[in-house]
């Protein structure tokens, strides 16, 4: 009876609608459609007949999402329980007993989990690097069907590494930097399953915006915006994701889809079709792909012909055929210590050693290189450009660290000369040490530093009166040590050279989840130097000279233009 009452109104409903031709379509409700993306995934019960020490062994390998690991809980532990985040340990944890035992033994069993924790992951799906031992403790009752579950225990799902990667997959969600110029990556983990509606829970996470540690750093055009409908794919196989209500300019619009289109390109190969109340979001064009976007990746890749340079015995070379660059910093004017070249090569900077034993930056073009007032000190540390504000606009910052501490940044005046400002690096520096490499990333909205042999990464925070380093993690602490170099491969990734003979060379994504050993095939250790560049093949400079690999995997290669023992290599930034 209700059903069909329910049918009446309902037809009711859709005459009136029908007749009301005067009101836009625009402003009527839309029901969400039904989609893949809002069925739970297909959850498995425990394996039957296992021991405490089986179900808690089972439940950290098996459980990668909340709805998985709640099955191994009892009704009442399951009702309290959080499940918003996961902490991820290294495989093959032990469980033992407790030292006393600890209940009723029939029906009440304690297990302490111990292994070496890697990293944990928050409700947000971000990934935070955190390397120390951990122990676990477990409650297990025995229920009604005689079958152990867990009554007491984390507040959030505890996995192993492999569980993990086999459960999540990494999605670079896209962001804007402060002036818009170029795309921010934010590494999230979302679940690989179920795998339909993956589209769905990207764009999610999307519209919620960035995580805790880029808040103020970057900027998203999809603040605000809600979907009308759900994220599904079309019957051509094209995605569709058809936006709300929207008060946008044109150009706006295109900066929404950017950030849709490069994010999903992260999940799928299908067409992204972007709609706006049912209509196209840009106008003329309603169908997306990732190539329509490849300019915006102009400002943080060097040009083709930048194929680096090299401070070699004071002077600074060319990599491109071996030979000293025009200016004083070629000819030996200055007693160069490190260098660095602006992204579309127009600028340098270099740190000088002067008569006294100091040092002092200098910046301009390769053919004037000023000397910078207040930049006199003990150290300096290599200098790092920031990328253009344009294609037209010439390089207006570059940064340095003075004497392990002091985060400079020095930037262009309206008279075209060079002025120094200072930048908070408290929270870099937190617990005291010293900063011997410091690297502006390639969409300027981060550094990746090393503080007392450690890798740091942390987020620039601009104001209109004063710019600071927020939020560093630490990547892979205690595993990663005695960094002598880093650089950035791209906006994702960075690169280090270390003293540790078991791990010269390593990469390392921004945020820490994993670490990457490169190949040390013709390497004679130490390494002492390193550069990396988006298209660019990896330079080091060890006991011999100068090599060069294009991946981690494969041999290292001497230089063309070999450069020796003691040279400092570097590519555009």
């Amino acid at each position: 009876m209700k059903a069909t009452a329910k049918a009446v109104v309902l037809a009711l409903v859709a005459l009136f609608l029908a007749g009301c031709s005067n009101i836009p379509e625009s402003t009527l409700p839309k029901v969400i459609r039904e989609s893949p993306q809002n069925q739970a995934p297909v959850v498995s019960d425990p394996s039957p007949g296992l021991n405490p020490y089986g179900l808690v062994g089972e439940f950290v390998t098996k459980t990668g999402y909340a709805d998985a690991a709640r099955s191994y809980l009892t009704p009442e532990f399951a009702d309290t329980w959080d499940g918003g985040g996961e902490t991820i340990i290294e495989n093959e944890p032990k469980t033992t007993p407790p030292s006393l035992p600890e209940g009723n033994q029939a029906n009440e069993q304690v297990v302490i989990l111990s292994g070496k924790q890697v990293g944990r992951l928050d409700a947000g799906r971000t990934f935070f690097a955190q390397v120390q031992p951990v122990e676990i403790r477990f409650k297990l009752t025995r229920n009604a069907e005689g079958q152990w579950r867990i009554s007491d225990g984390p507040r959030n799902a505890v996995i192993t590494r492999d569980g993990f990667t086999n459960s999540y997959r990494r999605v670079d969600l896209q962001f804007f930097d402060p002036n818009q110029r170029v795309l921010v990556p934010d590494p999230r983990f979302v679940p690989t399953e179920p795998r339909d509606g993956l589209e769905g829970r990207v764009v999610q996470l999307l519209l919620d915006g960035p995580s805790d540690s880029l808040r103020g750093a970057v900027r998203s055009q999809l603040d605000g915006l809600e979907l009308r409908t759900n994220v599904v794919p079309e019957p051509d196989g094209a995605i569709r994701v058809n936006f709300g209500q929207m008060d946008k300019s044109a150009e706006d619009r295109k900066k929404v889809a950017l950030q849709v289109v490069t994010t999903l390109y992260e999940v799928t190969t299908s067409t992204i079709r972007l709609d706006n109340q049912d209509r196209p979001l840009v106008a003329g064009q309603r169908d997306w792909n990732r190539g329509d976007f490849n300019a915006y990746e102009n400002l943080t890749t060097p040009k083709p012909d930048l194929l680096g340079l090299s401070v070699t015995a004071g002077r600074v070379y060319s990599l491109r055929d071996g030979k000293p660059i025009d200016g004083p910093a070629g000819a030996g004017a200055y007693e160069v210590q490190s260098a660095a070249q602006s992204m579309d090569g127009t600028a340098l900077a270099v740190v000088q050693r002067t008569p006294t034993g100091q040092v002092r930056l200098r910046v301009g073009t390769p053919e004037a290189l000023p000397e910078v007032p207040g930049t006199d000190s003990g150290t300096l540390t290599r200098p790092t450009w920031l990328l253009s504000a344009g294609d037209d606009s010439p390089p207006s910052e570059v940064w340095t660290v003075k004497d392990g501490t002091f985060v400079l940044r020095v930037g262009r005046t309206p008279q075209n000369t060079w002025e120094v400002f200072s930048v908070d690096a408290t929270e870099l520096l937190r617990g005291g040490g010293t900063i011997t490499q410091l690297r502006l990333s390639r969409d300027g909205v981060r550094v990746a530093a090393v503080v007392n042999g450690e890798v740091r990464i942390g987020t620039v925070v601009r104001t209109n009166d004063s710019v600071a380093i927020r939020s560093p993690l630490t990547l892979q602490g205690g595993t990663v040590s005695n960094v002598l170099g880093l650089d950035w491969i791209d906006r994702e990734n960075i690169v280090v050279a270390t003293g540790n003979p078991a791990m010269p060379v390593a990469s390392l994504p921004i945020d820490g989840s994993t670490v990457t050993r490169y190949n040390t095939a013709n390497l004679t250790l130490p390494v002492k130097a390193i550069a990396a560049s988006p298209n660019r093949s990896t330079l080091v400079v060890d006991s011999l000279g100068l090599w060069m690999t294009p991946e981690a995997s494969s041999t290292w290669l001497p230089h063309g233009h070999n450069q020796p023992p003691g040279s400092l290599p570097f590519y555009p930034g």
